[in-house]
């Protein structure tokens, strides 16, 4: 495996993959990361070639052929563009590589193979591309195709928050929860970012309850001692990076009705900009539940940025 650090960044020349580019220029910490800006184009179907029976689909043809060469024209001057942007943006040119391919296959599974073919740490996409575009990333088609898929590598969905290097990140005390946090360490290491570890519960523990005399109360105090020794653990991790211990907050939300509504609610009190979750929960054994909390936050949470995390 290689030492680079290197994310894909899926962009089709839309408005709103401007808007990743845009993303990707904010946040600071990406910039000393090696960054592939990929896309796949739409070759014209092969029926369009067999209209060469006559000259009038010769004609045809060739205006067919005109529009290919077009709009891989127009696309790699997109694409060359967001790299200068991202250049004045403080990325090291060496650092940007752009890869344009024919679609081969089902646009999810293109992807899906450019990164099993090559080392990445990161996969960036967003959650709607334009309606005709082969990179159009809206839930419920290929963005939604690869927040299933995609389980092996961390998924970042660029959302439309303003970048304020605000982490919110989920810690349940599971294993998928604590590598979220280990990859937001490695993320921001020896960063001055803020990060608020947040747990949730849906029960309420007081100061004043005492083990030994109610099992539910004991139960909810077990979950409340254990959620603490997770924020504990996690916040070590993030000091041990490098981020300074006053740029690190550990909330418990008690009483949650919805645990993902509590930890969205709570994002957006505290003005955070980007929502780390792990793709698994406490049983660490099933693939990712389309839904369950994290397609929840995802469907819910359409201005954040979020970090799902294998």
């Amino acid at each position: 495996m290689s030492d680079e650090k290197k994310i894909l960044v899926t962009i089709d020349g839309s408005k709103r993959s401007k808007r990743t580019i845009d993303y990707i220029c904010s946040f600071k910490p990406f910039r000393d990361r090696k960054i592939t800006l990929f896309n796949i184009t739409t070759p014209v179907p092969e029926a369009y070639y067999d209209l060469t029976r006559d000259a009038f689909s010769n004609i045809s043809v060739s205006q067919v052929k005109a529009w290919e060469m077009g709009q891989k024209t127009i696309i790699t001057e997109f694409l060359k563009e967001a790299r200068q942007k991202m250049i004045a943006a403080g990325y090291k040119a060496d650092n940007i590589d752009i890869k344009l391919v024919d679609q081969s296959k089902g646009v999810a599974r293109g992807i899906l193979e450019e990164i099993k073919n090559n080392e990445y740490q990161s996969l960036v996409i967003r959650r709607k591309g334009r309606d005709n575009s082969i990179l159009s990333v809206a839930m419920g088609g290929v963005a939604a195709k690869l927040v299933e898929k995609a389980d092996f590598i961390p998924l970042i969905i660029a959302g439309t928050r303003e970048i304020r290097h605000y982490q919110c990140v989920a810690v349940d005390g599971s294993p998928g929860g604590m590598r979220a946090v280990r990859y937001t360490a490695d993320m921001m290491a020896n960063t001055n970012c803020r990060i608020l570890l947040c747990s949730i519960m849906r029960t309420t523990v007081t100061d004043s309850a005492t083990q030994g005399k109610d099992p539910f109360a004991d139960l909810a105090l077990w979950a409340h001692d254990k959620l603490n020794s997770a924020l504990f653990e996690a916040k070590e991790i993030l000091t041990q990076a490098g981020i300074p211990e006053d740029r690190i907050e550990t909330r418990i939300v008690q009483g949650a009705q919805s645990r993902a509504g509590a930890l969205l609610d709570t994002a957006r009190a505290t003005q955070c900009d980007t929502i780390v979750m792990g793709r698994r929960g406490m049983s660490d054994v099933e693939s990712f539940d389309m839904g369950r909390i994290p397609r929840k936050i995802i469907y819910a949470s359409r201005k954040f940025t979020i970090w799902l995390i294998p």
